[in-house]
């Protein structure tokens, strides 16, 4: 039903999302403060434009893995010339939609565009957030829809997945801060995403046990959900993988850092936070598949 490409489609496609409405969150809100100096203000400008890029970048692997599951890919146009009332045509114009707009921050923050001003791209990063938002629901709204497979067709996968590309958004961005110059004049705006990372994080295992608890009330549902907690099926690669490695252990250092009031850099917690959020997808899609 759905292949490897899909599964990739429905990571990447909310991951470059997420990455690009923290960003844009972000600058909307740093650009309304007042006491910024302009140290900080030109160390997040170059910062910004790179978290751009790396959404964009990744938006695009998204849609490259959507064409090549298409099987005749050079027919791509029909998806928008010939849209249908269906949920793969919403998600087709969410893609569409986030790379134009993401596109155009790219152009507008890492290439000089002498007629795009700070108004225009104001109001591109307030369109970015809408639109990546759309895309990172749409993710787990395609797999909710499947009313055929009872494992899918739960109400907390949309909030789930959700969830799961905002905290490897957030993520990408702490592991993309050490190699960014000046990024110490923002060490308090990043001690704040720190908070909303945990914030995430806790949404995100409190919706994987509604999810759970969701499937185990259906019956229906009982057999793709042995399957994802079996010792045989995928339940190791769910319970060391996704909910150990992928939630726990970072929600472990991000509470520390918290109590601690200190900021620490975790490049290796960050990644297995980003691969926690893809095997969630192969896991609760291949369950359903069985």
């Amino acid at each position: 039903m759905l292949g490897t490409l899909v599964v990739l489609y429905l990571f990447l496609g909310g991951f470059g999302a997420g990455i690009l409405c923290v960003t844009a969150v972000w600058s909307l809100v740093f650009h309304r403060t007042m006491s910024r100096s302009q140290a900080q203000t030109d160390a997040f400008d170059g910062f910004k434009a790179r978290c751009y890029g790396l959404g964009f970048v990744v938006l695009c692997l998204a849609a490259l893995c959507l064409l090549l599951d298409l099987g005749r890919p050079e027919r791509f146009f029909l998806l928008f010339v010939r849209p249908t009332f269906s949920i793969l045509s919403f998600g087709s114009f969410a893609l569409l939609a986030s790379l134009l707009v993401g596109g155009f921050l790219v152009a507008a923050n890492v290439l000089y565009v002498p007629f795009v001003h700070a108004p225009a791209r104001k109001v591109a990063e307030v369109l970015c957030v809408i639109v990546s938002l759309a895309m990172m629901a749409y993710t787990g709204v395609y797999v909710a829809c499947v009313e055929a497979v009872a494992l899918w067709n739960n109400v907390a996968i949309p909030v789930l997945f959700a969830c799961s590309s905002l905290s490897s958004a957030l993520s990408a961005l702490f592991v993309a801060m050490p190699f960014v110059r000046d990024m110490r004049l923002l060490q308090g705006w990043t001690m704040a995403l720190h908070r909303v990372h945990l914030g995430v994080l806790v949404l995100e295992v409190v919706s994987l046990g509604a999810f759970l608890a969701i499937a185990y009330a259906d019956p229906f549902a009982h057999g793709s959900l042995q399957l994802l907690l079996s010792g045989e099926g995928f339940g190791g690669w769910l319970i060391v993988g996704v909910t150990v490695m992928g939630l726990l252990v970072p929600l472990a250092s991000e509470g520390f850092m918290m109590a601690a009031r200190r900021l620490l850099r975790l490049l290796p917690v960050d990644v297995l936070c980003i691969a926690g959020g893809l095997l969630l997808r192969f896991c609760v899609v291949w369950s359903g598949m069985h």
